[in-house]
């Protein structure tokens, strides 16, 4: 378990711990010369079960709010010090309101120099602690006085109880490490230390720096000062690490180190905002402000999503527009403070970090975040994917929900629900929403055909028009692939049509079709150009090559090159002939010379025609000779 103490400034949040571990957290020279905490301290004790509690000791002063922030990210419990004769303060409230946006239900009050004041006066500060907290109902109390070791044995008792009441985190996704310090040992090297918020992580695997990028290596692996084999979420750890580029100078507070998968940033992050009942305004729409979240800080605009505002005391969708990547996932909760850094104004968790810039407070978004906002991960993917016209994107859930692939994949299969196409565009659809975009396919294509009657149909880019919705090409041309399969479409090259469909073309058209089929499959030689062709049928070249270009649609004519054409049953004759060739060979190979005399045609149009050939993948070239693409050399 992890307990980080919170309080005001000199309520003695250090010297309880020190009472509770024998440990001085206080570790900077300048510290321990003000007697001032002014950055994180930690601290380890074994239980008598074997195992072990953490506690990070964080500055209570309200310069370095910033570091408090950073040391309370991903712990149990907080043990939230009240000083008797101070009573409570600004900074304890303070304190207090951050446990509560970052979600930290688990919190326990020492009731701290004690031997100061009179009983009545201890009585007095327990009724501000409950009046503190009365929304959250009873909260256990202990009267304590860390020099004198008085009341610290019951404090360590209940400590020990609480822990044995934590459950252990799932280990399920990506390991994920917010680090919180970076530095350098003479014999070891460079060393990171964080809190372990998801997954585990072995030694010698490999990670990934998300501010920039750099892949490491984990030499070692400490976990609440112990050598270990493996770190899990939920605890504490410092990894020697090496890597190319990599330094205590490249590392800052803030930095994510996480499995490779992870490194997706994101600069719009859509969250459940709460601003605190103590506000005496309410938080206005862009209002620019300071995000804290994880260990790192940094400016943020706030878009209100719904109204304009957001009333103290109350909730609100909002998306959150930052200046630079950050790497969240669903769940990860946050805090707001005004820019003068002077206090706490709001908080919450994140909904999807993948927001869009266009369209963030559309209804259809809204609906979309509201399917967000299920309780599971099973919750909210099943109403993602009722919700969504154009499925769900595997990659990004997976991403945003911290879990692999395969498990999502499970999931959705589970849930009844259908992955349509390959990663890293695969995207999962409810049987209604993807029958909905087969349906609208048709009726898009239906339209398509009675503007445009003369083309074989649409093409994928002409369906993306026409649907009105974001659906990307991979995921719109599996569905037509589909609908082909499955007979509801028709298709002729790159374009889709309704089986329906007949292409308009007039009489004209066909006559000079008919006649240059049959000028353009002679029984003997070559075919004739298409100048000669115009000339014998005492037509323009350009009407000819008007007539062939529709033939061409028909899927009756074929274009080798410009300015030649071949009907299509030539070119399965003449296919045919090369198949021939091929199985007459010893080694499945032939020359350009060898088919021209088989053929026996001119050696231009041969050369045209088997240039054709491997363009389509029906031939490939060895050399100087040619072979049917796929077919096993005779040995």
């Amino acid at each position: 378990m992890i307990v980080a103490t919170a309080g005001h400034v000199d309520h003695g949040k250090t010297e309880l711990i020190k009472a509770l571990t024998g440990i001085d957290t206080d570790r900077l020279p300048e510290e321990k010369a003000r007697g001032l905490t002014l950055d994180l301290g930690f601290a380890y004790k074994t239980m008598h079960n074997g195992e072990i509690l953490a506690f990070v000791d964080v500055p209570g002063h309200e310069k370095f709010i910033r570091n408090m922030l950073a040391g309370v990210a991903g712990i149990d419990l907080g043990l939230l010090v009240v000083a008797a004769d101070d009573g409570i303060m600004r900074q304890t409230r303070e304190h207090y309101a951050i446990l509560e946006m970052l979600g930290i239900s688990q919190i326990m009050v020492a009731l701290t120099k004690i031997d100061r004041v009179s009983p009545d006066r201890i009585s007095e500060v327990n009724m501000q602690v409950s009046s503190l907290f009365k929304k959250d109902g009873h909260v256990s109390v202990f009267p304590v006085c860390a020099p004198k070791n008085i009341g610290i044995d019951k404090l360590n008792a209940a400590l020990n109880q609480r822990a044995k009441s934590i459950k252990p985190k799932s280990t399920d996704g990506y390991f994920r490490m917010a680090i919180d310090r970076a530095f350098g040992l003479k014999g070891v090297g460079l060393v990171v230390t964080g809190t372990v918020f998801s997954g585990k992580l072995c030694t010698s695997e490999i990670l990934t720096l998300l501010n920039d990028g750099s892949t490491v290596r984990v030499r070692e692996i400490r976990v609440y000062n112990q050598i270990r084999n493996e770190a899990k979420a939920g605890e504490r750890c410092a990894l020697n690490i090496v890597g190319r580029g990599v330094s205590e100078r490249s590392i800052k507070r803030g930095a994510w180190l996480a499995e490779s998968s992870l490194n997706v940033p994101t600069r719009r992050v859509d969250v459940n905002l709460h601003v605190l009942e103590t506000e005496t305004s309410s938080l206005k729409h862009w209002t620019q402000m300071h995000l804290h979240i994880g260990a790192d800080h940094l400016p943020v605009r706030v878009a209100v999503l719904r109204g304009g505002h957001i009333k103290a005391g109350t909730t609100n969708l909002a998306q959150l527009v930052l200046p630079r990547d950050v790497f969240v996932v669903h769940g990860d909760r946050f805090v707001l403070r005004d820019t003068s850094a002077q206090r706490t104004i709001a908080g919450g968790s994140v909904i999807d970090p993948f927001s869009p810039k266009r369209g963030r407070a559309r209804a259809m978004r809204m609906e979309i975040l509201n399917s967000m906002n299920g309780e599971t991960t099973c919750d909210r993917l099943l109403s993602l994917a009722k919700t969504s016209k154009i499925g769900v994107s595997l990659k990004l859930f997976s991403v945003s929900h911290n879990l692999p692939t395969p498990q999502i994949t499970a999931l959705a299969a589970s849930l009844g629900l259908r992955c349509v196409g390959n990663l890293p565009t695969r995207r999962i659809f409810s049987e209604i929403q993807w029958q909905r975009l087969l349906n609208n396919i048709m009726a898009c294509l239906a339209s398509f055909h009675k503007l445009k009657p003369s083309l074989l149909g649409a093409s994928v880019n002409d369906l993306q028009i026409l649907l009105k919705i974001p659906i990307d090409a991979d995921t719109l041309e599996t569905a037509l692939k589909f609908m082909v399969f499955e007979r509801i479409l028709g298709a002729r090259g790159n374009r889709f049509h309704l089986h329906s469909h007949d292409i308009y073309v007039s009489e004209h058209d066909r006559s000079i079709l008919a006649l240059a089929q049959t000028l353009l499959a002679p029984d003997f030689g070559s075919p004739s150009s298409l100048y000669e062709v115009a000339k014998e049928i005492g037509v323009e070249v350009k009407l000819l090559e008007k007539s062939l270009k529709m033939g061409v649609k028909l899927g009756e004519i074929v274009m080798l090159e410009k300015n030649r054409y071949v009907p299509s049953s030539l070119i399965i004759k003449l296919k045919g002939s090369a198949q021939q060739l091929a199985c007459t060979s010893a080694d499945g190979l032939f020359t350009t010379a060898k088919y021209r005399d088989e053929v026996n045609m001119g050696r231009n149009f041969v050369i045209s025609v088997l240039e054709y050939f491997d363009h389509v993948g029906f031939t490939e070239r060895v050399g100087d000779h040619r072979r049917i693409r796929g077919s096993i050399p005779r040995l």
